[in-house]
């Protein structure tokens, strides 16, 4: 005999109660569960006191387009200062660069001097192999500093300048102009346009009345006499 199968009882669905099913509609309608319709919240106002101002402010757009014209206002100002900051530090690079030899060619000076004063005390020994040997070190030097921009000032016959020239002595010269320069004692140096040096020269001084008729025989020359430091302005 086949044994008996046991079947067991299907269990039923569980009662629906009130708060399952579909949602509850907006619109306060019945529900397809059939349950108790729920009304919609009432609508709050508009972002209370705060969002009455700001859609105040939305609907004025003058005080809108104010505003931003204020804003792009400081920001063209910090614009321009940022610009002004860059050209600025541009211009004291360049500067830098341009200058970044200066002190080296101030302190070679005093070496063109002393070559300087080494050639002139060998004048009339042309044939001297010292005094060629002396020449062409002092041309090569003069020529190296030159091509990095030195250049010397050496006014003589020209007229007195207090920004380029001092004035060691004057000296009464009849018929030339006074504040000439007659002589240069040290020459001066300028480095790119920036006097190193300024020259120091013998200028000539107004000659005294009846200066132009011939001293009497046995006269001694009208002396030297020092003249007085010119002020220099704002030079480096």
């Amino acid at each position: 005999m086949k044994g008996k199968r046991e079947s067991h009882p299907k269990s039923a669905p569980p009662a629906r109660t009130e708060g399952d099913g579909a949602p509850d509609r907006a619109d306060g309608g019945p529900r397809a569960d059939g349950g108790e319709p729920v009304a919609a919240a009432p609508a709050t106002a508009a972002g209370g006191a705060g969002g009455t101002e700001g859609a105040a402010a939305a609907a004025d757009p003058a005080v809108e387009i104010q505003r931003l014209r204020a804003r792009e206002d400081e920001l063209l100002r910090a614009l321009a200062e940022l610009q002004n900051v860059q050209r600025r530090r541009r211009q004291e690079m360049e500067q830098a660069l341009a200058y970044a030899h200066e002190p080296l060619v101030r302190a070679l000076l005093p070496v063109l001097d002393d070559m300087e004063r080494a050639l002139a005390a060998t004048e009339g020994r042309e044939e001297d192999a010292l005094a060629a040997g002396v020449r062409i070190v002092l041309d090569q030097l003069r020529a190296t500093l030159e091509r990095d921009g030195l250049e010397a000032i050496r006014p003589v016959n020209g007229a007195f300048d207090p920004l380029l020239h001092d004035a060691l002595m004057q000296r009464p010269v009849p018929g030339i102009p006074p504040h000439t320069v007659l002589e240069v004692v040290k020459p001066g140096y300028r480095y790119r346009g920036r006097v190193l040096r300024h020259a120091q020269v013998v200028v000539s001084e107004d000659a005294a009345p009846g200066a132009d008729a011939p001293p009497p025989a046995g006269a001694a020359p009208a002396p030297e006499r020092e003249a007085p430091k010119p002020a220099k302005e704002g030079l480096s």
